[in-house]
């Protein structure tokens, strides 16, 4: 029942979104994200302690013989957002490969520590589109982002990598991680995440001689989540640089990302400075609580904190088809009220090319 209610609060603030406009001449793009402990200054591996993302964009990815598409455009349809994307025609598709891992502090003990989150994995597949009003002035732009994920919780892909990781790059430094088998839904188990997220521009400098070129910009977010992490956020993202690329194109961090790349109409060198900061209430996530496999060691529902908050700060550089992203600092408040609870942080590298 909670969920359908941030389900139906997000389609409120769509009422009125959807108007004819024309296609997007869509380019095609690959790009890599690595989430990683050390790719910030503090480097501390613990809680979401490693996430990898690919993703290829382009007309070919929203093909029904994909089948995640298929399933996507059925969960558009019956949340009611098929309408949005069928009479806004300016759009962006895309799918992406993701996995992400979670471990307590404590990574050398065998048997669950109760005072501190679970291990858990999620490797996904997931389809999205994004449906764009770019016409008129900046009171009148919008987007809305629908993305499918279709994953398995309780993998070892997180277990491997870890591991990986600490004996070729920490070995000696870093303890190799034996808690794996305590993971929630060890084993495997399917699961499902539907997220919404919808963006819109409250202000922008130009440049003075080319008012092609952004200077400054600044977006409202509204985000919802049904599934495996079911929660509803919303923030604002601030950049500040030399920059073409539509605020569509600027999705918050990592795992969620659509596409950061530019178009081919861009200009050829951008660059800037983001930052970006949400709230995010928080109803059910399985990889604390357990989904429906029995688990040795989960978190109670009272254990679980229902309000987060998140920060993140970064630098983009982009020449060409190539960008870079960087962003050695995104926060996270304490996902738990246990005795171990505590506040996370982690870094991030994408690298993206569109043709």
């Amino acid at each position: 029942m909670k969920s359908l209610l941030i389900i139906s609060c997000l389609l409120f603030v769509l009422n009125g979104y959807a108007q004819t406009a024309q296609r997007i001449d869509t380019t095609t793009g690959f790009g890599l994200i690595f989430d990683q402990d050390f790719f910030t200054p503090q480097n501390q591996d613990r809680n979401y302690t490693m996430g990898v993302s690919i993703s290829v964009n382009g007309p070919l990815y929203d093909k029904n013989f994909l089948v995640v598409p298929w399933l996507r455009k059925g969960a558009d349809r019956l949340f009611g957002i098929k309408k949005w994307h069928n009479d806004g025609e300016k759009f962006l598709t895309g799918m992406q490969l993701v996995d992400g891992a979670f471990t307590p502090l404590n990574i050398e003990s065998t048997v669950p520590v109760t005072d501190d989150r679970p291990y858990g994995n999620i490797l996904g597949l997931a389809s999205s589109r994004t449906t764009i009003n770019e016409e008129g002035d900046l009171s009148e732009n919008s987007s809305i982002t629908s993305r499918l994920v279709v994953g398995i919780i309780g993998t070892r892909v997180g277990e491997a990598v870890q591991t990986y990781i600490h004996k070729t790059f920490f070995e000696g430094k870093r303890a190799v991680p034996l808690g794996w088998p305590t993971q929630i839904s060890d084993g495997g188990e399917p699961t499902l995440l539907y997220q919404l997220q919808y963006m819109k521009p409250i202000f922008e400098q130009r440049d003075s001689k080319n008012e092609t070129i952004k200077r400054i910009q600044a977006t409202w977010l509204l985000e919802t989540n049904l599934g495996y992490f079911t929660n509803m956020a919303s923030g604002f993202s601030f950049r500040i640089g030399r920059f073409t690329t539509p605020f569509w194109k600027f999705s918050n961090s990592g795992m969620s990302a659509v596409s950061q790349a530019p178009a081919k109409k861009d200009i050829k060198t951008q660059f800037m400075f983001f930052v970006q900061f949400r709230g995010r209430a928080v109803v059910y996530n399985a990889l604390l609580t357990g989904q429906f496999k029995k688990n040795e060691y989960e978190l109670q529902s009272k254990q679980v904190n229902r309000f987060l908050l998140e920060a993140e700060s970064g630098v983009l550089l982009s020449i060409k088809r190539l960008t870079i992203i960087y962003q050695p600092y995104i926060l996270r408040t304490s996902e738990t009220a246990l005795p171990l609870a505590r506040n996370h942080s982690w870094g991030s590298l994408a690298v993206y090319y569109n043709w």
